[in-house]
Parts: C-alpha cells; sequence; structure tokens
C-alpha cells in the first residue's frame, strides 16, 4: 500500500465534514436571515399601525376613542371597587 492509499480515507472524511460544516453553516445563516426579516415586518406593521392611529381617519377617530376609554376606566374602577367591596 503506497502512502496516498493510507492518506485517501482521512481525505474522504475531511471532504464529508467540510461539507457538513458549509451545510450548518448555511443553515444558521439562513435562520439568522429569517429572524432579522421577521423584526423589520414587525416594525414596519407597528410603524403603519402608529402613522394610522395618529391620523384623521377613521382608524385614529377608533383609537382616539379606545385611548379615552382605557382611561376612564382607569378613574372609574378604583372607586366601583372600593364601593362594592367596603360598602
Amino acid at each position: 500500500m503506497t502512502n496516498m492509499e493510507n492518506l485517501q480515507p482521512k481525505l474522504d472524511e475531511q471532504a464529508r465534514q467540510d461539507q457538513a460544516y458549509e451545510t450548518a453553516m448555511r443553515s444558521i445563516q439562513a435562520a439568522n436571515r429569517n429572524t432579522e426579516r421577521q423584526g423589520y415586518a414587525v416594525m414596519a406593521g407597528v410603524m403603519g399601525y402608529g402613522e394610522g392611529a395618529l391620523g384623521t381617519g377613521l382608524f385614529g377617530k377608533i383609537s382616539h376613542a379606545a385611548q379615552l376609554f382605557c382611561i376612564a376606566f382607569a378613574f372609574a374602577a378604583p372607586p366601583l371597587l372600593v364601593w362594592y367591596v367596603l360598602l
């Protein structure tokens, strides 16, 4: 057996490991791209919601009414709970 014949299994194994490493790295990079893409989508949705909620259209009016309702509930809930529990 020559020296090259003795090295061939090691070279084949190294090539297989290199291929597995490249495949794993591409998979990790693809997952990172998907995560980044989802972050951009969330931010675009939030920015669109913010612009729509502050506008003068129907959605802006509904959003303003919901804010007023939440504020009114925050002021009305504690006295109602005191009346219910203590009186």
